[in-house]
């Protein structure tokens, strides 16, 4: 089962990516996987900080979405 963290945790440890600090650095640190790490920092970035699963669909997407469930 996969160990699920929480977004203040993913937060601060991306906020250490962001300040200079080096991922290797910092996955070996907290005993985390680099790729891990670095998928959480582009999250963030995409997500302006927010890393929840929700996220808004357009009338589009929902629309396309409905027609492919047909």
């Amino acid at each position: 089962m996969a160990k699920v963290y929480e977004q203040e945790f993913k937060v601060m440890l991306v906020e250490l990516l962001n300040s200079g600090r080096k991922v290797q650095e910092v996955s070996d640190e907290y005993g985390l996987n680099g790729n891990m790490l670095r998928r959480w920092r582009r999250e963030y970035e995409a997500k302006s900080g927010d890393f929840s699963k929700k996220r808004d669909v357009s009338p589009e997407e929902q629309e396309l979405k409905a027609l492919r469930k047909e």
